[in-house]
């Protein structure tokens, strides 16, 4: 972190703001817009971090330190190396809307209209909840004043999906055109079925400073598509294989999957890590599912944590010395097995229950994800 904040602060409020399709701007994708203060400003949440107190919003990174022991606060010098008090905008995310063609397991209708349909069905959200959503369905960037990034060094895009939102693609041609993109690294969360055909979008692309793909890929195979749902594991390896072979062409492009650890990919994390770093030589940047509650680690039984940890230390014997491909995710699993659930507070059966009827909705079962599935039936099937 920046050596001169409080040992609990965050560069975020400070230099960064996160733009989001009919949400107030927030500090960052990790801080709830229920937790701005009326006026929507942020000098309280920085009247707050400069008092070394935690503010109630930062609870997730909170979180990913107590487990993880790092968090996206805690990442933040990447980017604000350089850090004074002086609020100037230099980091800029944007949500830029919810059109999505995936409805993911540990997604939901706020980010992706894909959701709508089985959220009614689930009775998830109200159809007046789900009328609200579609009233923005993206944020509007044909009207982002060019002249209030001229400070910005890094762009973080999610979603949504997109490379399915043309205004997205509109706002890195005028950056690029502007000449503003030389100097801004860009990152780009994407679901990886999409890829950018037209040569202006790809020239366009490849003007900023640097360029990191995030792919969000959790699992290989059916458990991809159990988790990221209805999306076709091929589909995903030949389009990822698309921007590797753009990435082996230019040297402009970084990838690294955003990989997302949650009960059902946690026992095979092993396995996906060597497909991504050894197979297809990329990168992999781990986060851990908080909520839904039935796909966090954290809230699962004691007994599921005990019988995955025996499981990853059986599937990491040996591969972790001298800070190997499967040093960290080793780390990050055992500290998911270390935490400990209140017996009285054991929701593990509700939260089978639920994954089950999500799953049975859409024609599909855990057993597409053969080794969580081997857990759950050993501990549960009783």
């Amino acid at each position: 972190m920046p050596t001169n904040l409080p040992s609990n602060a965050c560069a975020y409020p400070f230099k960064a703001e996160m733009l989001m399709h009919g949400q107030p701007a927030t500090p960052c994708c990790r801080f709830h817009n229920r937790f701005l203060p009326e006026d929507n400003r942020f000098e309280e949440i920085r009247e707050t971090m400069m008092r070394n107190e935690w503010h109630p919003g930062c609870y997730k990174c909170k979180s990913d330190e107590e487990v993880k022991g790092s968090s996206m606060r805690t990442e933040a010098d990447e980017f604000f190396d350089d850090f004074t008090d002086t609020v100037r905008l230099e980091y800029l995310e944007i949500t830029v809307g919810r059109l999505c063609n995936l409805a993911c397991l540990s997604c939901g209708a706020d980010f992706s209209h894909t959701w709508d349909k089985d959220a009614l069905a689930l009775g998830i959200n109200s159809p007046a909840q789900i009328e609200k959503l579609k009233e923005v369905q993206e944020y509007d960037l044909d009207n982002l004043d060019l002249n209030d990034l001229r400070h910005v060094k890094f762009i973080k895009v999610t979603g949504g999906e997109p490379f399915l939102h043309r205004q997205f693609l509109k706002l890195i041609t005028r950056l690029a055109d502007s000449g503003l993109a030389e100097n801004i690294d860009l990152e780009i969360f994407t679901n990886c079925t999409y890829y950018p055909e037209k040569k202006l979008e790809l020239d366009a692309l490849l003007k900023f400073k640097r360029i990191q793909l995030s792919p969000s890929i959790d699992g290989v195979g059916t458990t991809n598509d159990l988790l990221r749902y209805p999306s076709k594991w091929d589909k995903i390896e030949a389009t990822l294989d698309k921007w590797i072979e753009l990435k082996n062409a230019t040297g402009r492009l970084q990838i690294a999957t955003a990989t997302t650890v949650s009960v059902i990919n946690a026992p095979q994390l092993h396995e996906f890590i060597h497909w991504a770093r050894v197979h297809k030589g990329i990168g992999v940047v781990l986060q851990t599912v908080y909520e839904p509650h039935y796909l966090s680690v954290e809230h699962w039984s004691n007994a599921y944590r005990r019988a995955l940890d025996l499981v990853v230390d059986q599937q990491y014997m040996g591969f972790n010395k001298n800070g190997g491909k499967f040093e960290s995710s080793h780390k990050l699993l055992k500290n998911l097995c270390s935490t400990v659930t209140n017996a009285h507070n054991d929701k593990t059966q509700e939260y089978i229950k639920e994954l089950n009827r999500i799953l049975a909705h859409r024609g599909q079962d855990i057993s597409m994800a053969p080794k969580f599935a081997s857990i759950v039936k050993y501990l549960y099937d009783k």
